[in-house]
């Protein structure tokens, strides 16, 4: 147990060395992060408390309110596996630490028990944001008693357990059984995008059966008998929801005691069910993994005169950028692939529930119409601005340097052009995810081309300010320290500011566009003002005061 306890505080402390700084120099600028983090992430947890509130009183109504728990419980159960099987993949296999956790006489269950532990962790900053006001606001609005909040500190420490060993024993079975592949980081590249594919297709095939099964008749006789009747109808994926949900529900009876239990001992089979298959599969998945190998090939002289052509410096640092984010599966994962998820996530009611298309005659009709109202270029704006904004590539472009950040100094080429080349790469993959939702939108949409061209116009801003803030974020808070690649970008708090100020600054152009209520041609007209002085503006202060930053920054 203390190898365990030692083993798990080691890893975690690793883990999370970029939110602490031992540089007192810096000590300003964390306490900065985390009062902004604080204040971002309170409107957040209100919203959902508003929202857990306001529609408590119409399920209640009906006798359904334990709905509400069931919801918010799937959800973060989804979020939770979803983003599990990335964090999983890294931390089991694709840490640094691996290399040194295999040789010494610990046996395969400990790492990973140490390592689940680790991620579960994590999970519980997530959790803590958008689970917790929900199961509290019901607790308060129900006026349960204090077994309904000790109940609900139990179920909220054990909620990530049936996500996260599915996702890990997806994660093992993909380490141990992929066929060999001499070259190991197309290997990761590889099994990292079989599991996303997994995942998507539970997604896809879930939303099918709950579907499926939505028999209107049925529904309704179940709402009519009250009682919390439709408690575990969405709950298909992960049946251990509704167990939870019954034993906030009725924690003042026997039958919350015995729906806890159970939860608890599903949750506990499920960790011993991946600790045994773990020492058989843990091992030889991991053996082997930081390996890596490479084609050598004599070149003839017409081939070396054609790789060695002479460039402009920019292109080829633009160019050395791409490359590496391509190769390096931990950045290939989460700068590039995340770009071509959008538009599969967003096809997926589609494909699980046909009849949504019938619904888009009515959004076409209102797209072709003579008088297209404002907020459909707002929406779109807002919609272009969480894509960009949720692309680390930019916003993590200094940090993944790490201790070779010295490098740069040492370049021949400006730091002007260096960071300029950084945030073309940001924006080269940006496009890549717009440009794709873009084409999606044409062919289910049909939009006429005079708002097209608006959308395309829009894109490139937003692309463009979405990355200049990035790589400015990241100039002022670089993470310089770390033992994977994958610390880079996913434990990355650079990332998260990026995400909190662009919602919070596409959330302000919206509302505005709808407060004012402006028409199609004045909300365009507006927007594209407005942030195009400010790509000027950002451009002319990485050229100046972010050349000084890069010039500062040592490792």
């Amino acid at each position: 147990m203390n190898k365990f306890l030692t083993l798990t505080k080691v890893l975690f402390k690793n883990g999370g060395e970029g939110l602490v700084q031992k540089d007192k120099k810096k000590l300003p600028k964390t306490i900065a992060l985390i009062v902004l983090m604080v204040v971002a992430f309170i409107p957040m947890m209100a919203s959902f408390v508003m929202m857990a509130a306001a529609s408590y009183g119409a399920f209640a109504k009906m006798g359904q309110e334990g709905l509400i728990l069931e919801m918010g419980i799937i959800a973060a159960c989804f979020i939770i596996f979803v983003f599990g099987i990335f964090y999983v993949m890294s931390t089991f296999y694709f840490s640094t630490d691996v290399e040194k956790l295999l040789p010494l006489p610990l046996k395969p269950s400990m790492i990973i028990g140490s390592k689940f532990t680790v991620v579960m962790l994590y999970e519980y900053l997530t959790m803590l944001v958008f689970l917790l006001p929900i199961m509290v606001t019901f607790g308060v609005m129900s006026k349960a008693g204090i077994l309904y909040y000790l109940y609900m500190i139990l179920i909220f420490l054990a909620i990530p357990v049936v996500p996260l060993v599915v996702a890990s024993l997806i994660s093992m079975l993909i380490m141990r059984f992929l066929p060999f592949a001499k070259n190991k980081d197309a290997f990761r590249t590889i099994a990292g995008i079989l599991g996303l594919g997994i995942g998507i297709g539970c997604n896809i095939l879930f939303q099918k059966l709950g579907s499926s099964t939505e028999n209107p008749e049925q529904l309704v006789q179940l709402m009519m008998q009250g009682n919390n009747s439709l408690v575990g109808t969405s709950s298909k994926l992960f049946p251990s929801a509704k167990l939870a949900v019954n034993a906030m529900l009725y924690s003042g009876e026997l039958k919350g005691l015995i729906n806890l239990i159970l939860f608890v001992v599903v949750s506990i089979a499920l960790i011993l069910i991946l600790l045994i298959l773990g020492e058989a599969l843990y091992f030889k998945g991991a053996i082997g993994i930081s390996e890596a190998s490479s084609k050598r090939r004599k070149l003839s002289k017409r081939e070396l005169e054609e790789s060695t052509v002479q460039s402009s410096s920019l292109k080829s640092y633009t160019v050395k950028e791409l490359k590496i984010l391509f190769r390096t599966p931990a950045y290939f994962m989460n700068c590039v692939l995340m770009n071509f998820l959008f538009p599969v996530i967003f096809l997926i009611p589609f494909f699980s529930q046909p009849q949504m298309m019938s619904e888009l005659g009515k959004v076409r009709d209102i797209l072709n119409s003579n008088s297209v109202p404002g907020i459909v270029i707002g929406i779109v704006f807002g919609f272009m601005m969480f894509i960009s904004v949720a692309n680390p590539t930019s916003t993590t472009s200094i940090s993944r340097e790490g201790q070779n950040i010295f490098v740069c100094k040492y370049l021949p080429i400006s730091y002007k052009k260096q960071i300029m080349a950084k945030v073309l790469s940001g924006i080269i993959l940006n496009f890549i995810g717009l440009g794709l939702m873009i084409i999606v939108a044409m062919v289910i949409l049909v939009p006429p081309v005079y708002l097209l061209i608006q959308v395309i116009i829009i894109a490139v801003l937003v692309s463009l300010f979405a990355n200049f803030i990035g790589i400015l974020i990241d100039l002022n808070f670089p993470k310089l320290q770390w033992d994977t690649e994958q610390r880079a970008v996913k434990q990355n708090m650079n990332v998260l500011i990026l995400m909190l100020l662009g919602f919070i600054i596409g959330g302000v152009s919206v509302a505005a566009v709808g407060i004012l209520k402006l028409n199609l041609w004045s909300a365009f007209g507006t927007l594209a003002g407005i942030y195009l002085i400010l790509d000027i503006l950002l451009y002319w202060i990485l050229s100046t005061a972010g050349v000084k930053m890069f010039k500062k920054i040592q490792a």
